[in-house]
């Protein structure tokens, strides 16, 4: 119940964005799916509440329709109430309305630039197929044991020194234990793909119980493969997650292209304490521009 009270409250938060645009726009009755209290519900609304739902307009998108619709009636005497009793004017809302008007502007323009985007080609595909049998004919599903041990928890020549001693994980967990030298456990069971790419190699042909150490800037996290059960994908599905993957890595750097573009033309001017943390924050960056490793 706190769940879809929570969802009708959000909803109803981002629908204030729209409410002052709608009341201005004049529908034809062949457009109105509904009447609430004298406000109009759409048929558009519908259309894009089942767009939302991941439905379209086929015997499964029919049959959801009533049900959508009484949300959307739902959300309407709930956004009639909260007009009503001034809940726009709160300063909370207020700043949650501009975050989320803010948020979608920019996605969506970010998006507009994005269409510019090619697809890979076949070739490309299946050269990217052929480099990493490990995501796709050879693919495995992984359990996994992790250490983390924070980069206070004692002196680092101490703890690369507990590490080197053994390549078992669980000998590992011991004398970290027998040292008092504190870590977090943890067991998950993740696929090839939810793998960092430059780790699933090493995961792949990983002895059972042996682990690889990731340095970061919070600690070290061991990373042991307990199991691992091989679950190929098939060559027209791994076709279609490849392009979905190349689009999204070439959709990452254009909009990274296009937000360094506003960066370098913008004029910004940091004050107070943020301008001494931007400037050793630029420092950093320059010294170390890859992305630190963080505690899972």
């Amino acid at each position: 119940m706190q769940k879809r009270l929570g969802l009708i409250l959000r909803v109803t938060i981002l629908s204030l964005l729209v409410a002052c645009a709608d009341d201005n726009k004049a529908k034809a009755p062949g457009q109105i799916a509904v009447i609430v209290n004298g406000e109009e519900i759409s048929i558009y609304q519908l259309e894009d509440a089942l767009h939302q739902a991941g439905l379209v307009s086929d015997e499964k998108g029919k049959h959801a329709m009533p049900q959508l619709l009484k949300s959307l009636i739902e959300q309407s005497l709930i956004l009639q109430q909260a007009k009503a009793d001034k809940l726009e004017r709160d300063a909370g809302v207020m700043m949650a309305l501009e975050a989320a008007k803010r948020k979608i502007i920019t996605e969506e323009w970010l998006q507009l630039k994005m269409k510019s985007v090619k697809k890979p080609s076949v070739q490309e595909i299946e050269d990217f197929h052929n480099a990493h049998p490990e995501l796709f004919e050879k693919r495995k599903i992984f359990q996994l044991k992790e250490l983390f041990i924070d980069s206070k928890a004692g002196s680092q020549t101490k703890i690369d020194q507990i590490i080197d001693s053994t390549d078992d994980v669980n000998t590992l967990e011991h004398h970290l234990e027998a040292h008092i030298i504190p870590f977090t456990v943890n067991q998950s069971t993740v696929t090839a793909e939810q793998l960092p790419m430059e780790r699933l190699p090493l995961l792949s042909n990983l002895p059972r119980g042996h682990f690889i150490k990731v340095i970061g800037e919070n600690g070290v996290l061991i990373q042991a493969v307990l199991s691992a059960k091989e679950s190929p994908i098939e060559k027209t599905k791994a076709a279609s997650l490849i392009e979905t993957y190349f689009l999204n890595q070439e959709r990452k750097k254009e909009s990274e292209a296009v937000i360094k573009q506003l960066f370098d033309a913008a004029k910004i001017e940091y004050l107070g304490e943020f301008a001494k943390s931007s400037q050793n924050e630029g420092q950093v960056n320059e010294k170390n521009p890859s992305e630190p490793i963080k505690q899972p």
